[in-house]
Formats: structure tokens, sequence, C-alpha cells
């Protein structure tokens, strides 16, 4: 029974040495500025969250990730175990509160609650249907209307989609993982029998459906043994926002680092690209979505790294220290 059971993930906290610098990249990889000062930069997408993405100024690193609770209550119940905070108010746009902990690997954690939403950003989020499926002229979603995506622009951010940690034990970091948030596996990446390469975690809903994966946690021996940051991945639109971000990135001359594709686990669209301080991210789409009744899948290395479609993997990939 774990001690509580988170809904998502809210923001990676990044420490950069550049404000600047980070924003530019972000609002290039499609967020926009919700709150700056000269120690912290608050990014959103076209959503309800106020902001998604979160960097403070100082010397290069990953700080933690932080998950949404359900509630005040849960807060609390998470705040009377050993190593969490007590209950604090969070000084960011939208309010709240918090209570921080540290992970196996010292990888902060944040709990939220309460933030108020705000307003989405309806046009930029206005889906045009697609003539997908079906052999009847019955089945066309689009009829008499053009399909015009904008072109060029950035990639329209929908949510954050899931962050990848690094760590040095897997199975533990998991049980962690499970006992105090309630995360459950969607597939677990077996080396051996009884060594595991990497799990994909969604959050427990019951029978509301969620993303494949909100947490994704790999082993550290592909980043020489450091813990940390694997990459954060955020929604966008549809396939066209990945091909659209993926060309303005690529104008403004960003480092590439994987895709575009389509993942074997998980089944997204991906497309990943490093910040000009090395950290990487993901654009995504069309994710699979499970309830609590679906079982753990179980597959190997190579699958987890392959992908249905796109380029192999990268060598850096996964690698915080790949710049």
């Amino acid at each position: 029974m774990s001690v509580i059971k988170v809904r998502d993930v809210a923001y990676p906290i990044i420490q950069v040495p550049e404000l600047k610098v980070q924003e530019e990249f972000l609002q290039d990889f499609g967020m926009k500025t919700a709150f700056k000062d000269d120690n912290f930069l608050f990014m959103r997408g076209a959503g309800k969250e106020q902001y998604l993405h979160v960097s403070r100024e100082g010397e290069r690193k990953f700080i933690g990730t932080a998950f949404y609770a359900n509630s005040l209550e849960d807060l609390n119940a998470l705040s009377k175990e050993d190593k969490f905070s007590s209950v604090e108010e969070i000084e960011a746009p939208g309010g709240g509160f918090k209570v921080t902990g540290e992970d196996l690997d010292g990888i902060i954690i944040e709990v939220v609650c309460g933030i108020e939403e705000r307003k989405p950003d309806k046009e930029s989020l206005k889906n045009i249907p697609s003539n997908l499926g079906g052999v009847d002229r019955k089945d066309f979603q689009r009829i008499n209307e053009t399909k015009r995506v904008g072109k060029p622009r950035s990639s329209t951010i929908k949510k954050i989609g899931h962050i990848g940690h690094n760590v040095a034990d897997v199975s533990k970091s998991f049980e962690w993982y499970n006992k105090y948030f309630g995360f459950i596996p969607s597939d677990i990446v077996a080396v051996t029998d009884d060594l595991y390469g990497a799990m994909f975690c969604r959050c427990d809903l019951g029978e509301e459906p969620t993303d494949h994966h909100t947490l994704l946690i790999g082993s550290n021996l592909t980043s020489a043994g450091i813990s940390g940051l694997n990459h954060a991945s955020y929604e966008v639109a549809d396939v066209d926002d990945i091909f659209l971000g993926h060309e303005v990135l690529k104008e403004k001359g960003y480092r590439h680092e994987w895709g575009i594709g389509r993942h074997y686990l998980g089944s997204q669209v991906f497309d990943y690209w490093r910040s000009p301080f090395g950290h990487v991210h993901e654009h995504m789409c069309d994710t699979d979505v499970f309830d609590n009744k679906k079982e753990p899948g179980i597959t190997n290395v190579a699958e987890a790294q392959g992908m249905q479609w796109g380029p192999d993997i990268t060598g850096t990939f996964g690698n915080d220290e790949g710049v």
C-alpha cells in the first residue's frame, strides 16, 4: 500500500548558468515565459498548467522533479514520512502547497497541489481533423475544409508528458517510487532475470486511463554511473507539431539528439533535442494510455531502445553529460 498516489508529473527543476539562454531555447522549443527574475525561470505550455518547466540560475545540474498530489491531505500524509519536509506554501505563479523529499539517488522530489489553473490557449490547441482510417467516404473527418498548420512555427506544447531519471538500482528505485507515490509498471526492461535495465512507470489512477509512463527509471550505467536526468518529455498537439518544431529547432542550430521516429514501448512519435546546456528535451505525441488493470510487459534492451520506424538510437542518448 503506497503512502499516496500521485496523479501526474508537474515539472522538472533544472539549474543552468544563464537563464536568458535557457529561456530562448525553451521558447523555440514551444513554451512561453510564465515568470522570470534574476534567480528563477518558469515556463508554461498552452494548457491549463501555470508552468511545466522550472529553471534556476547556478552551476549546471539537474535538481529534481515535481509530481501532482490529489489533495492537501495527501501532502499532510507524506509530510509525516521520514526524509520528507513539512507542508510549505509555493512562492510561484498560481500559489499552492508542496512537500519536498529526496529519492535514493539524491534527486529532489517535490509533490505539489493547489496550484491555481490558468485559462488554456484554446485557439492554439484547436485540432484540425485528419482524414485517417475508414474505407467509406462517410468516414471522412474533414470535409470542405483545408488543413493549414501554420509553417513555420515552434511546436504547440500541450502538457508535460513524462520525466526520465537515471538511477543506480532500477529495482530499488521503483520500490521507493511505488511505496511513496503509487507508481505501477507498464513495461519492464530485463537485462537478466534478476537485473532490470529500465522500468516505464505510470500513475495508478484506477479505472481512469493515463499515459503509458509518467516516470522512466533507467540504469545510470549508460551515463558513466551518474544519476540524474535522462530526459524531460513534452506532449505536443499532433504529428505536424513534431515536424514543425523539428524544422524550427534545426534552423536555430540546436543539437539534435534522436528522432524523428515512433517508439516501440509506449508507441509515441518522438523527437529529442539538447538544450544549450546539454539537457535532453523531447517532443512527443500519440502515446499509449493504460488503466490500472493493464499487466506490465517484459521486454529486452534491444526492444526498449528500438523503434517502429525512424533512426537508430544515438550513443549519447540518456547520458546527461553527453554534450
